[in-house]
């Protein structure tokens, strides 16, 4: 669906890659499972809260933080894990059966989309041996990827999913560019994982100057913690009520 750009060279140098650290454990997360809760998921927010989304068409799109912070987490096969269950979300609304994934730090660099066919080993064979996970944590540079995926296909609305440990370092770019996203069919549904404060995103929805609100925050310790419907009911939480304010259902 999306044309990827080049992506950014990376200087690996400084990992061993053939170090057993640096290679995730087998993932214990089913995806079929993960499929079948979010199903259970929609036909719940159909019946209790009259918000129909089991037919609902839209481009999902993921961006995932590769600050130096986060290796641990790629390391030890949390991300792979996080990936595995964010997928049926892009197999459920979008209709070409793949989920484009971006990592960002200082800055966003377009990876090969996951399939049914890479999915199971897509962190180690996607991120680990191809990227140094040690970057800084800039939040702008995939809003601005994110507003000009929304120009390539304005048919649908895009659904971005952001998982980050971290605050941003470019608060004002970051403010700017969000303001500028409001425009456009594109929302971010923001992740924090980890025990960081997330002071910007806590306030990201209060931002002024946009067309409509079209972030939403959720803070989530571990992941793992939490069952596969209950990710679900988080992530889809706010979702509606901007599809509702951009008139899209």
């Amino acid at each position: 669906m999306f044309g990827f750009g080049k992506k950014k060279e990376h200087d690996n140098s400084s990992i061993n890659f053939s170090d057993n650290s640096y290679v995730p454990k087998k993932q214990k997360v089913s995806l079929e499972k993960s499929k079948v809760s979010l199903e259970k998921h929609l036909v719940s927010l159909k019946k209790d809260k009259n918000i129909d989304l089991m037919k609902h068409i839209c481009r999902v799109e993921v961006y995932i933080d590769i600050s130096g912070s986060m290796r641990g987490r790629y390391q030890s096969g949390k991300m792979q894990s996080a990936l595995t269950r964010l997928f049926p979300i892009a197999l459920k609304f979008d209709d070409d059966g793949v989920m484009p994934v971006s990592a960002f730090g200082d800055g966003c660099y377009p990876l090969e989309p996951m399939t049914m066919e890479n999915y199971e080993t897509y962190v180690e064979t996607e991120i680990l041996s191809k990227f140094r996970i040690d970057e800084g944590t800039q939040y702008s540079p995939f809003v601005k990827q994110a507003i000009g995926r929304a120009g390539e296909d304005s048919q649908y609305p895009l659904f971005n999913i952001v998982v980050t440990d971290g605050n941003c370092w470019d608060r004002e770019e970051s403010d700017d560019a969000f303001r500028e996203s409001s425009e456009h069919k594109t929302f971010f549904q923001c992740v924090g994982i980890g025990h960081e404060n997330f002071t910007y995103l806590k306030k990201i929805d209060d931002l002024d100057g946009r067309k409509v609100d079209n972030t939403a925050f959720v803070k989530i310790n571990e992941l793992e913690d939490l069952s596969d419907e209950e990710l679900y009911e988080k992530l889809l939480e706010q979702y509606p009520q901007w599809l509702q304010d951009m008139h899209l259902i």
